[in-house]
């Protein structure tokens, strides 16, 4: 008989006698039974061969030689976890061995779970399980190793990693250590399960509190909110704008589960929720959960949220309390805004709303949970603002000075990042301090240019070398006119794309007909008729002319590239390059995740605006350029010529207003020389920013630092903390 067809018979007889079997209980957390015929998230190295082989239906990987296949996972969020592994072997001589092996700390040392050797090489399946050593540990590696002759075979399978959620009832994620003696001046008992209006107050009532203890009770499943007709809703200030807005008073409907971690909670849909309100969606984050003894058994919510224009990037910022047991007991819920970003319309909400809570099983609530916690974890540290004098102790550094180009009553958060840290200024409202800065959303505006517009086609020439050198005209079908024959993606990144109504600085995009021809219509077909519309005036990559139209169209045209490229005309850039290639490994929020589209069947993503971030997002982002240099964990995700192009402009980019001002690859250029403060450069150093509308910049000093800050006050100015951060490291040395 032939050497295939004798392996044939054993593996045959291997099978049938030891069939899988799940050794472990509870919920599965891995399995891979290779029954696709492939190992997809496996890694094959080592010298050797590989092989995913089948008999009668049944797949394994078979491996020879000193290869080996192995695979990262987590039982993050689990207790009692359980790893079963099985493999068989033919051919083995003396000295020829199969193993099955486990990691606890990332591959640094191995276990081993079960070998197999000369005499035991009969075809069967063997398995082990292991079931101590393995919970709530996201570094967790899983391997099968061949260490044999060439053509004597190991055979890996069915492998199957158990465990269950941990609860209140086993270790609670991210412990409360107060007693749960609450000192309550608002919102307590009383006030949420009986009557009487809410007023504005201190935020405050909304935080954590130093004594909260553990909650007792565990909330999943869906909370549903009704009354919003009698909301409370005040414009601040003078612009009077409110009265364009249909139903402003009312919060959207809301209906939307909610997963328990610990002490957190987390809606199962995160960010932005686009529903039927006629002004306002939902951007939807975790909260925190505790115990107060004046709530008569009763758990505490703090569910902070806010409020987006509809079809725009202004952003309101608010927190939802309310009680909660386990039967599905429920109070009222109040809910408070008092703070946001937008220029031209500062809104206070507040209200008490009817709710209900409906327990039940949320699917994949453990993934939703080990998700959340993997992001906090990799979240960069923080230290407040004030930590940089103390870190920098001979630098003369006055924290007071940083941010001080905004006023404080129109800035909404701010910072610094350097060496490895986030020094975060507060998050100041109308209403005192709000009291979870890391989940405060604010808009991107503009900065999406420099986000989805620059990183989108960094990423595009990464993988589709040319990429920049494609014509909008190519990859846009309502830009048929002659004047999208020549620019490129490159010009329409740069708003050089030659075609408009006036060069004067942001005439076009200030116009009535941009507003009611390009911002308020929400199709696809609308927008990129009337970005396809402008005529030619100057030839492509010679004059900027600042255009959100541009920035749509480049958007547009690496979609419709990349479909090209794939040969799937259902492909989604947005999503399948810019957030699993870059978005994703950089470890943003779900929040900025995702991007606004056009509101018909194209779904197109928005490229010119539409981002929702949180801190941590805004300095990983600049970071990824101006620290790492478009790599992440080393890779290169971003075409390195672009960045470098970016990073070091010397005598590029096109002049953008004034002498020392220019944009260059979606994002603007400032000339430190051409201040009024002596930075010692020697000559010209143009600093990369991005920049939002109503006063948001985000700045990439030459010194290695990332400056930030989200306001309203229409200030986009950043010189006098540039001038303090060049006591902590010169911008030119």
């Amino acid at each position: 008989m032939s050497k295939h067809g004798f392996a044939a018979v054993l593996l045959l007889v291997g099978w049938a006698i030891y069939p899988w079997r799940a050794t472990a209980q509870g919920a599965t957390i891995f399995a891979d039974d290779f029954q696709s015929g492939a190992y997809p998230g496996w890694t094959l190295s080592g010298n050797g061969h590989d092989m995913a082989n089948t008999y009668q239906g049944n797949w394994s990987m078979r491996l020879d030689g000193l290869r080996q296949g192995e695979i990262a996972v987590s039982s993050r969020g689990y207790q009692n976890v359980a790893l079963s592994m099985q493999m068989a072997a033919l051919y083995l001589v003396n000295g020829d061995y199969c193993f099955a092996e486990y990691s606890t700390n990332g591959g640094t040392n191995w276990n081993s779970l079960l070998s197999v050797g000369n005499g035991a090489d009969d075809g069967a399946m063997r398995s082990a399980t292991v079931s101590s050593g393995l919970d709530d540990n996201p570094n967790l590696r899983l391997r099968f190793r061949a260490y044999t002759l060439y053509y004597h075979y190991c055979y890996g399978d069915n492998v199957l990693l158990t465990g269950t959620p941990i609860g209140t009832g086993g270790a609670v994620y991210d412990p409360l250590d107060g007693d749960g003696n609450v000192s309550r001046g608002a919102l307590g008992y009383d006030f949420l399960t009986g009557s009487g209006a809410l007023a504005l107050m201190d935020y405050a009532n909304y935080a954590l509190p130093a004594q909260a203890a553990n909650p007792v009770n565990t909330f999943e499943g869906r909370l549903t909110l009704s009354g919003q007709a009698n909301g409370q809703v005040q414009e601040v200030g003078s612009n009077n704008n409110l009265q364009y807005y249909a139903q402003a008073n009312q919060l959207p409907a809301f209906a939307f589960d909610y997963v328990q971690d610990g002490t957190h909670i987390i809606p199962v849909q995160r960010g932005k929720i686009i529903g039927s309100h006629p002004s306002w969606v939902y951007v939807l984050e975790p909260g925190r959960v505790w115990n107060e003894n004046g709530d008569n058994g009763y758990s505490r919510v703090a569910l902070p949220f806010s409020l987006q224009e509809r079809n725009q990037d202004c952003i309101w910022n608010g927190v939802m309390t309310f009680l909660f047991k386990n039967d599905g007991s429920v109070s009222d819920l109040a809910y408070q805004i008092a703070g946001g970003t937008c220029e031209y319309m500062q809104l206070n909400f507040w209200g008490r709303l009817q709710a209900s809570y409906a327990p039940a099983t949320v699917s994949g609530a453990a993934a939703i949970k080990a998700d959340f916690e993997a992001q906090l974890a990799s979240r960069m540290p923080t230290k407040p603002l004030s930590a940089l004098a103390t870190d920098y102790p001979g630098s003369g550094v006055n924290v007071a000075n940083i941010g001080s180009d905004v006023a404080a009553s129109a800035m909404t958060i701010y910072g610094v990042a350097y060496n490895g840290v986030h020094y975060v200024g507060g998050c100041q409202t109308r209403e005192g301090t709000y009291p979870y800065c890391d989940v405060l959303d604010v808009p991107s505006y503009s900065t999406a240019k420099s986000v989805n517009g620059a990183y989108g086609l960094m990423r595009l020439q990464q993988i589709y070398p040319g990429a920049v050198s494609q014509t909008i005209g190519n990859w846009v079908a309502e830009c048929g006119g002659s004047q999208w024959v020549a620019p490129t993606l490159q010009n329409a990144l740069d708003m050089a794309t030659g075609n408009y109504d006036s060069a004067g600085f942001e005439v076009d995009e200030g116009s009535t007909a941009m507003y009611n021809g390009f911002f308020v219509p929400d199709t696809e077909s609308q927008k990129a008729g009337f970005a396809c519309s402008y005529v030619n005036k100057a030839a492509p990559g010679t004059s900027f002319v600042y255009h959100t139209t541009d920035s749509y169209l480049l958007g547009r045209a690496m979609n419709t590239y990349y479909q090209f490229k794939t040969g799937d005309s259902s492909a989604d850039f947005f999503s399948d390059v810019l957030v699993n290639d870059v978005y994703a490994p950089l470890g943003l929020s779900p929040t900025a995740r995702d991007t606004q589209r056009t509101q018909d069947a194209a779904a197109q993503p928005y490229t010119g605006y539409g981002l929702v971030y949180v801190r941590d997002d805004v300095v990983k982002l600049a970071e990824l350029l101006n620290k790492d240099q478009g790599k992440i964990d080393g890779t290169q995700v971003l075409d390195a010529a672009m960045v470098a192009s970016t990073l070091q402009l010397d005598s590029g980019g096109l002049g953008a207003g004034s002498n020392a001002d220019r944009y260059h690859n979606g994002f603007w250029y400032y000339d430190l020389n051409q201040s009024d403060y002596a930075f010692g450069c020697g000559g010209a150093k143009w600093v990369p920013y991005m920049s939002g509308f109503g006063g948001i910049s985000v700045v990439l000093f030459p010194n290695g630092m990332v400056y930030y800050n989200f306001s309203d006050g229409d200030s986009q100015t950043w010189i006098a903390t540039a001038k303090e951060l060049n006591k902590v490291a010169p911008m030119c040395p």
